[in-house]
């Protein structure tokens, strides 16, 4: 293929202009590489003057907010655990000892020596009680609701042939 001297020239003009094209982007490509290696250098130097401090400052203030909250909790737990264990030794340690106390008044064994030093622990003032009318009827009301339990599992448990459909009625057909 022939071409004329005047496409020939325009071709190579525009062959040269392309080839100076490719050279001024890879001269840009040169300056924008050289141009963001130094933003990365300034953005690493400005991180460590101005990011890094405002950080620790930051995670300083959070730690310390963070410590003086898990302080708070802890004394608010430690308050509670104080006041239940108060609780208990007034309230709960008492009723056992003069339930227990009772118990044994009720069943005899109240001039014992051991169930005495065992009620005395629990609680001193239960050890000293005698036992009263209500004690027994405590004692009753206790059996007579053990024995309600024992009857209403009983029951639950029984075998019983009306709750049971057998296979034969179900094969045979109804008229």
């Amino acid at each position: 293929m022939s071409l004329t001297r005047k496409r020939q020239k325009a071709l190579k003009n525009l062959r040269s202009s392309a080839d100076k094209l490719w050279s001024d982007q890879q001269e840009i490509l040169d300056r924008a590489n050289h141009v963001a290696r130094e933003a990365k250098l300034q953005l690493g130097e400005y991180t460590k003057e101005e990011v890094v401090p405002r950080v620790r400052t930051a995670t300083k203030s959070a730690s310390d907010s963070i410590a003086q909250s898990t302080a708070h909790s802890l004394a608010s737990v430690r308050v509670a655990g104080d006041q239940a264990k108060k609780k208990f030794n007034s309230d709960v340690l008492p009723a056992i000892g003069g339930g227990l106390a009772s118990a044994a008044g009720a069943v005899g064994l109240s001039d014992n020596k051991t169930v005495k030093g065992a009620i005395a622990k629990v609680s001193p003032k239960a050890a000293k009680k005698s036992s009263h009318a209500g004690t027994y009827v405590a004692l009753v009301t206790g059996a007579v609701a053990l024995v309600g339990i024992g009857y209403a599992v009983w029951q639950t448990f029984r075998a019983d042939d009306e709750l049971w459909i057998s296979e034969d009625e179900i094969d045979t057909p109804t008229a």
